[in-house]
């Protein structure tokens, strides 16, 4: 059993126990990783079975992904154990955090649990807890809320949703919302498909869909949006379609087509309550610079 705490080392206060090629294997993208060395402030570590205890700012390493916890309990010839206390993981173009991170089946399967945040490339999905098993590269949303986000500010949320990241498929289950501010749409539906890979990204709402953009409305049983949620739309089952046209802005003639009217003189009200404010004036038979 070897057991180490805090030493002074270039006036900083830390410890670093280098367990090269001994750390089993830790995942949380579709890529496993070993683990190259692990920090803390005290390191607790059974050369027997191999479980390792690290308490306060522990960092778990390797050559392109990180780990970072208040506390880490981490068995290293299984490759399983857990994080507590602001977790924060990142290998390649993928990112987790969350309050408890727990890491079984030789790191292939994780649970984050408290605010779980999962984010790959564009896309990011949000829920309290998440199961992702990486030999799949599946994630499941486990309680009563769930939101898959864009990097442009498009949403979808839902009670619980799973996301196969290979495919490129999230379903979406229970009062799901769709909202993307860049293209003014929302929508709602009972359940909804959201496809990445088709048309440059296609959202189909199942059951008591709707639709808004630019205040004309779609109704229908399905509803499909394609071109990344919002250029074409197709609905199906008790289709309805409110559509609102655009009114022109009204026109107002020039001053100088009234003159030989009489005296004219024009007055517009800004920043009410207050004094008219008058912008322009004519008389008649007199010419307007």
């Amino acid at each position: 059993m070897l057991r180490l705490r805090k030493e002074n080392s270039n006036n900083e206060e830390k410890i670093i126990i280098f367990i090269l090629a001994m750390l089993s294997t830790l995942a949380f993208t579709a890529v496993a990783w070993a683990a190259s060395s692990v920090t803390g402030d005290y390191i607790e570590y059974d050369f027997r079975n191999g479980q390792a205890i690290a308490k306060g700012n522990v960092l778990i390493t390797n050559e392109d992904g990180k780990a970072t916890s208040k506390d880490a309990d981490y068995n290293t010839k299984t490759g399983e154990g857990k994080l507590t206390g602001s977790v924060v993981a990142t290998k390649k173009d993928a990112k987790v955090t969350c309050h408890t991170l727990t890491i079984a089946q030789a790191g292939n399967h994780l649970t984050a649990v408290g605010n779980a945040v999962l984010k790959q490339q564009d896309k990011t999905l949000r829920a309290d807890q998440v199961e992702y098993d990486a030999n799949r590269q599946f994630a499941e949303t486990v309680g009563d809320w769930a939101q898959l986000a864009l990097d442009d500010g498009s949403t979808i949320d839902a009670a619980n949703m799973d996301y196969n990241m290979k495919d490129g498929l999230a379903n979406a289950h229970g009062n799901v919302r769709v909202v993307s501010p860049p293209r003014k749409l929302t929508g709602r539906g009972d359940n909804a498909i959201y496809n990445t890979k088709l048309d440059g990204g296609t959202v189909q709402l199942i059951g008591h869909a709707t639709a808004t953009q630019d205040g004309n409305t779609v109704t229908g049983e399905t509803l499909t949006l394609k071109g990344a949620g919002g250029k074409i739309a197709i609905a199906d089952g008790n289709v309805k379609l409110v559509y609102v046209p655009t009114p022109a802005a009204p026109q107002y003639p020039p001053l100088e087509n009234i003159q030989g009217q009489g005296n004219y003189q024009e007055y517009r009200i800004f920043n009410w309550p207050g004094e008219p404010v008058k912008v322009a004036s004519a008389e008649a038979n007199k010419e307007i610079a």
